[in-house]
């Protein structure tokens, strides 16, 4: 069933959209051979004067310096307040971990999901969104907590939740700008159309996600719609919820608004220890989405006379502070956990460089297959 909810939201609302999906044909379980991928594309990039213009916002909503306000008209299903609220601005490192240490990887201490294997389906951003939820539930619960807060889950130690649900529950928007601001409309819509983490994240804190068991990940017949398969009649009974979101605006916002390179960088690597796998999108070239089978350690160094193939969102699972790979020292990099399959990069991860301090300095020249350099933001839940 096609779902439609149309908001129009008035000049004076403040919201962020995080677009972007790149898919290969695999599943989460995998049930077919690896190497038979199919591309395709979801990225709907949003101007980053709009970003930039909401992160400024939210930052002066939670200092206390301003209000952001609105009605709610005609019954619809969100004021701005409601969705902002869901969102906390994360731009210092937490006070639980100030002080990151020299790598970091929540693989070592099992608090990392399975590697996914998505179908042919729009649905990166539903992926990482869940498997970011599935971390924090590790990381900032434990098993022992995710039995106490949520009994229905069988094996506290790998909680596996609804991607197809998630995929299911999806926007379609538009943003215009106007003398007063910005004017978003947005529809819910099970239409593989590609999605965000903002509305997806949004869903997390106001509908939340049911087993994986009760909504089973399946390819729709019709794949142009994200097919609704409840596996038991039950599932609301079953939902687990954030509380909110902590949302790391880009390298760009951190550095216009005085923040240094190492506040940036240890933003992010405090909020992966304390919260768990961070949400994050990027450009896919033709020569990253064709590396198969790479041996431990693997770095993507960058496009090599490669092209474009559109926008991919994953999670960001640790770093190192200095690594070398065959004899090559890329300094600092990340460790990113993809939902390709097993046998893409090795065994699914790869580490790639972080930006370095004078692209931070002159933040026109972070390249879009860097993940600092999107004007969406990180996202990781609060439980």
């Amino acid at each position: 069933m096609k779902k439609i909810i149309l908001l129009i939201i008035s000049a004076s609302l403040v919201m962020l959209l995080l677009s972007g999906c790149m898919l290969l044909e695999s599943k989460r379980i995998n049930t077919q051979p690896e190497n038979n991928y199919t591309v395709a594309l979801g990225l709907r990039p949003l101007p980053s004067d709009f970003l930039n213009w909401w992160f400024d916002q939210l930052k002066g909503q939670q200092n206390g310096s301003n209000s952001i306000q609105s009605k709610k008209p005609l019954k619809l299903i969100a004021t701005n307040d409601e969705i902002s609220n869901t969102q906390r601005l994360l731009i210092q490192p937490t006070s639980q971990n100030p002080n990151p240490p020299f790598s970091y990887d929540l693989r070592t201490y099992n608090d990392a999901p399975p590697v996914g294997n998505q179908g042919s389906v729009g649905d990166c951003w539903a992926y990482s969104t869940v498997e970011s939820l599935e971390s924090a539930m590790l990381v900032q619960l434990g098993p022992s907590g995710i039995t106490t807060d949520y009994p229905f889950i069988s094996d506290p130690t790998n909680p596996q939740l609804s991607v197809q649900f998630s995929a299911y529950n999806n926007f379609d928007w538009n943003i215009l700008k106007n003398e007063a601001g910005y004017n978003l409309t947005y529809q819910e819509t099970n239409q593989d159309t590609g999605g965000n983490h903002f509305f997806a994240f949004y869903d997390l804190v106001v509908r939340g996600v049911p087993l994986s068991s009760d909504f089973p990940y399946e390819e729709s017949a019709d794949a142009s719609y994200i097919q609704w398969d409840p596996a038991n009649v039950y599932w609301p009974q079953d939902l687990v919820k954030a509380q909110y979101a902590y949302v790391i605006p880009s390298a760009e916002w951190f550095y216009n608004n005085g923040y240094s390179y190492t506040d940036y960088i240890e933003t992010i690597q405090s909020a992966i220890m304390t919260y768990g796998a961070v949400a994050v999108d990027f450009a896919v070239y033709s020569d990253f989405e064709s590396d198969y089978n790479e041996p431990s350690g693997w770095v993507y160094p960058g496009p090599n006379n490669a092209s474009d193939k559109g926008g991919h969102a994953v999670i960001l699972i640790g770093w190192d502070d200095d690594w070398t790979y065959n004899g090559t020292d890329y300094g600092p990099v990340w460790i990113l956990q993809n939902s390709w399959g097993s046998s893409w990069g090795h065994n699914g991860y790869w580490r790639q460089p972080m930006i370095s301090e004078s692209q931070y300095d002159n933040p026109q020249s972070i390249d879009n297959w860097q993940i600092e350099a999107n004007s969406d933001g990180m996202y990781v839940p609060a439980l």
